[in-house]
């Protein structure tokens, strides 16, 4: 009686949360933390090998597999399919389609894609097999191939991953009234049992390992950067104890931005971040050098809708060392370790893009998750990233040696070549707070629904309990240095959402049908 008494009480505090899910994911959360504290190295050697393995094991097999997936998100959104809604005949969106677009965004990579939109093309440029195949490293004809694989890497192989995810999620919850978690997504095959079954928690329960990792490391090495910034900023060195306290402050800002809920504080901020950067690639590329830039974007936009086939499937066959094929690590260490990364984000990206899309018809909403983002992207990565390589080839700055001693450096020392750089400066410190905010408030919204029981509107003391998990998990591996672990964590959990989104598609599959017969 008492411990019913218990439950009861926290049920009253926390809402009507699983049990199932609940308890397993703290636990599971105590167990690896504790392991990576106790001994870091061993924890992060098993799962760095869990990772090779996959990655140097079945990486045909991934980009068959992800390849797969943009092919059918495609075919959804261009067939017969596409013109119903998610929802009921008469429903319509939310939020506004620039809302909708800047928290998806801003949800999804906006912090990674600023974190790396300086600094990846130079990776591409000096070392990837492209490149170095055609002797072009380094030079200025390397430029546009490196910027080729920089958007292919973020480009719309990702996002029909995430696509494909929110569609499964969104189309049984909000046309026929079901919890929004994971396991629903699964409604095409296992019907009620993707609530009550095995598979349907057991994929709840991965998909929050996954995010709380993922977003846990994503949070900690955001606030380095922060503390690069401050430092370039104002000259101040933060510090183990400035550290902390930047650390507190942006839990509290993502905490307070989740209980605000959707419609306020998460939706805000995102505009907030997309204007601001707007802003400022408008300013990069009218004071930089324009006309190539516009010409990078023009020559990159062609390269990678006209070669994208042949770049999904390409798998380095044409090496061979010693007499013997040799796949060389970069495809390896850079696509697929790409297409992991992005998986393992498909149960948070997934399952907060399908809460914001209620309304769209099936097709305005593939194409808003695809061709969008994809656009977005390649405008952000080629006007800083072009500008960092233009800089760099032609010796105005050394952008490379920069990037190689602190990927943080990248933005900072661009925007030092720039009229009124300071400012900029001062902005771009901005817009990666705000980011850090919007993206760790996403996750923590999110995982409250899914211990919630798939409640879109999940109670505000449950979004504060997730929000200090996730930042004391942060904060506690940032303090000891291990956020690695976390990282390398969070891709072996969300490592078999390759194989749910594989589910999802045939379950969706099932579920149009039966809609269009009017069964659903």
């Amino acid at each position: 009686m008492k411990d019913t008494e218990n439950l009861s009480g926290l049920k009253k505090i926390l809402g009507d949360y699983d049990e199932k899910i609940l308890y397993p994911v703290i636990g599971l959360l105590a167990i690896i933390l504790t392991s990576i504290l106790v001994d870091s190295k061993g924890t992060q050697k098993i799962f760095d090998s869990i990772n090779q393995w996959l990655i140097f094991n079945f990486s045909s097999g991934f980009l068959i597999g992800v390849t797969a997936v943009l092919f059918f998100a495609l075919w959804v959104g261009m067939s017969k399919y596409g013109d119903m809604r998610l929802g009921k005949d008469d429903d319509r969106p939310e939020f506004s389609f620039i809302a909708w677009v800047a928290m998806m965004f801003s949800a999804g990579f906006g912090l990674s894609t600023l974190t790396w939109c300086a600094a990846e093309p130079l990776y591409h440029l000096f070392q990837s097999s492209y490149t170095v195949d055609a002797g072009t490293a380094g030079t200025p004809a390397g430029i546009p191939k490196a910027m080729l694989l920089t958007v292919f890497d973020w480009g719309i192989h990702g996002w029909a991953l995430f696509a494909v995810g929110g569609l499964a999620i969104a189309f049984p919850a909000y046309r026929l009234g079901k919890p929004m978690n994971l396991g629903i997504g699964l409604y095409g095959i296992l019907k009620d049992k993707s609530q009550t079954g095995f598979w349907g928690k057991l994929t709840d329960v991965l998909g929050v390992i996954s995010t709380l990792g993922g977003n846990g490391a994503s949070l900690g090495f955001g606030i380095l950067s922060i503390a690069y910034g401050i430092k370039h900023i104002t000259g101040v060195e933060l510090g183990s104890a400035g550290t902390f306290v930047a650390m507190l402050m942006i839990i509290a800002a993502f905490t307070l931005s989740a209980v605000s809920g959707v419609k306020r504080g998460i939706r805000i901020l995102s505009l907030i971040n997309i204007y601001l950067g707007l802003g400022m690639l408008i300013w990069l590329l009218l004071t930089g050098p324009t006309t190539y830039l516009l010409s990078l974007f023009t020559q990159t936009l062609g390269e990678y809708i006209s070669s994208i086939v042949s770049m999904s499937f390409w798998s380095d066959a044409g090496n061979f060392a010693d007499g013997q094929y040799q796949q060389r690590s970069w495809l390896n260490w850079w696509v697929i370790f790409y297409w992991l990364w992005w998986v393992s984000y498909i149960p948070f990206c997934s399952g907060f893009i399908a809460r914001i899309s209620k309304g769209r018809t099936i097709r305005e909403y593939i194409l808003g998750t695809t061709l969008v983002p994809v656009l977005m992207t390649m405008a952000l990565f080629v006007i800083w990233g072009g500008n960092s390589a233009y800089l760099e080839v032609t010796k105005a700055a050394p952008m490379w040696d920069n990037v190689q001693q602190n990927l943080g450096s990248a933005l900072y020392v661009l925007l030092e070549q720039f009229p009124m750089g300071g400012l900029l400066g001062v902005l771009v410190f901005f817009s990666v707070v705000v980011f850090g905010v919007t993206t760790s408030d996403s996750a923590s919204y999110f995982i409250s629904m899914q211990v919630s029981k798939g409640n879109p509107d999940p109670k505000i003391s449950m979004r504060i309990l997730w929000g200090c998990l996730l930042g004391g998990a942060a904060m506690l591996l940032l303090a000891t240095g291990k956020l690695n672990a976390l990282k390398a964590m969070a891709i072996v959990a969300g490592a078999p959402f390759f194989f749910v989104v594989i589910a999802y598609m045939i379950s969706i599959v099932k579920m149009l049908r039966m809609a269009a017969r009017d069964e659903l």
